[in-house]
């Protein structure tokens, strides 16, 4: 770059909104959110691994000059209020219009709901092309699981997806697209982005290992190294919410060449098409899982409960695999189990006295009969923990926490619904979970990551929760139940225009 560096505004607004958590833990609020404004952004995200370290990262390594704005989040959850979306976008457009920087780079999920089934994305996409103008570069990192709008295309420059689940890569997809946004600005590059939607969405399904998850993994992967092919994302979509933007899209930002992305897109989806049976997961119960766990010679055995993933709008109260890990007897240890009022019980019995608690099942119906026992109180926490893996460097905050025992099993019981995706909540509550024969963690997928180096052996156990990966078996009214696999019936053509050329990127539709 020449003359004096380009400016980059840096913030965004982050939720993974799930439709059918909405009834149960009503709509988000602005109490959910954490929210982070100039220099406190960039002391707490500075060498994290988040898409705001990543683009700080970036910035750095392409020469911009960094504008820190607003970031806010909230743990995944139902929808987001209309008026707190409105009062967090203001506040970002503000400071937006105030810096008048060249870039900006968002951090966004790409399944944030407004409540009832407007998406906050594209929302907030258009309201910042608005205020900033056609003239300023606009890049954006979005989640895997991001249920993609094909006109997000058109309000963005540059949209870059996570590649792996668990989300390990989250910073090393913002910097790649913020070194994108750099080279842009600075002419460069030409950066294009085109979005192919296609009429499925895919249950939770993993990048690592073998399955097809990883494959189609590798094949974005060597997409994206083509000449002229600047980044490629498949997304999975987001099966908890049944939204006009529901579905799996294919995203690809080229040098210029339109075609070259186009192309990209129908070759990708193609392949996700024709394969798609594979990714159904044929769901192991919290018993079946167990007995699995317990026969096994590794040890330990970590099990998530995918069912209950509070990473995905679950209540975090479900009590089926905590049943399964009482009745085998076995040493265990589990986190963690939301429930404020057994944190508040525990508090006040105090370390070492033994309570009668009521454990879990007060959310909905789906979570299961509370667990009624005896224990005993080992340590009340504020219930911070600093991630190990998943956004490494960043703080986890499961709120007001307590390890209790009930008979073999150590208990962590939080006040937030947290999803688990490494052993420091644990650690927090001295817990060392590769001393126990089995684990039981509130995730589906980022365990899987977090928790490797420890486990002997890693299970998925489901149930009929709000994050069960039986996501054909939800009661579906909107668009989302004309998506495969929900419409086993669903088509998909990869249209071409009369030369032969791939077509326009909303061609990928139900036909």
């Amino acid at each position: 770059m020449t003359g004096a560096p380009a400016c980059a505004a840096v913030g965004g607004i982050v939720h993974e909104s799930s439709t059918f958590a909405t009834g149960v833990t009503g709509l988000v609020t602005a109490a959910d959110f954490t929210t982070v404004e100039g220099e406190q952004l960039l002391a707490g995200f500075a060498g994290t691994a988040t898409v705001m370290g990543g683009y700080l990262a970036g910035a750095a390594q392409g020469g911009l000059d960094v504008m820190p704005t607003l970031h806010a989040r909230a743990e995944p959850a139902g929808a987001v209020h209309p008026a707190v979306f409105a009062q967090l976008q203001r506040r970002l457009l503000d400071l937006l219009e105030a810096g008048r920087c060249q870039l900006v780079l968002l951090d966004m999920h790409g399944a944030g709901v407004v409540s009832p089934d407007d998406s906050l994305d594209l929302w907030l996409a258009r309201a910042v092309r608005a205020a900033v103008g056609p003239s300023v570069l606009i890049a954006a990192t979005l989640d895997l699981h991001g249920n993609v709008p094909v006109e997000l295309a058109d309000e963005l420059d540059i949209v870059v997806g996570y590649q792996e689940y668990p989300h390990v890569d989250v910073a090393e997809r913002a910097a790649r697209a913020a070194r994108i946004a750099a080279a842009g600005a600075s002419g460069q590059l030409r950066p294009r982005t085109r979005v192919l939607r296609l009429p499925m969405v895919l249950p939770p399904a993993p990048t690592d290992g073998t399955g097809p998850g990883a494959e189609l993994r590798d094949r974005v992967v060597a997409a994206e190294h083509r000449s002229g092919v600047l980044a490629c994302t498949v997304f999975h979509g987001f099966p908890y919410a049944d939204t006009p933007q529901a579905g799996a899209t294919v995203v690809t930002v080229s040098d210029g060449d339109a075609g070259l992305a186009d192309a990209v897109n129908n070759e990708l989806a193609g392949w996700l098409w024709r394969e798609r049976r594979r990714f159904l997961p044929d769901p192991l119960s919290p018993e079946r899982a167990i007995g699995l766990a317990v026969a096994a010679p590794e040890r330990p055995v970590v099990v998530g409960d995918a069912g209950d993933n509070p990473g995905g709008g679950g209540s975090g109260d479900g009590v089926h695999l905590l049943r399964a890990l009482l009745a085998s007897g076995r040493p265990a240890c589990f986190a963690t189990l939301h429930d404020p009022a057994a944190v508040a019980a525990a508090a006040a019995a105090g370390v070492g006295a033994c309570v009668e608690l009521t454990l879990g099942g007060w959310a909905s119906p789906a979570s299961g009969e509370p667990v009624r026992a005896r224990a005993t109180v080992h340590a009340v926490t504020d219930g911070r923990a600093t991630q190990t893996s998943v956004h490494r460097g960043r703080i986890a905050d499961f709120g007001r926490s307590a390890r209790v025992s009930i008979g073999r099993l150590d208990l962590v019981i939080s006040s937030k619904a947290v999803q688990v995706t490494d052993p420091a909540i644990f650690a927090l509550h001295g817990i060392a979970p590769e001393r126990y024969e089995l684990v039981g963690v509130k995730s589906a997928i980022h365990f899987r990551s977090g928790f490797a180096s420890i486990a002997g052996r890693l299970l998925t156990a489901d149930s009929d929760g709000l994050t069960s990966r039986a996501i054909d078996r939800f009661a579906r009214t909107g668009p989302s139940a004309r998506l495969w696999p929900m419409h086993r019936a669903a088509s998909f053509a990869r249209a071409k225009d009369a030369a032969g050329r791939p077509a326009p990127a909303s061609s990928g539709l139900p036909v």
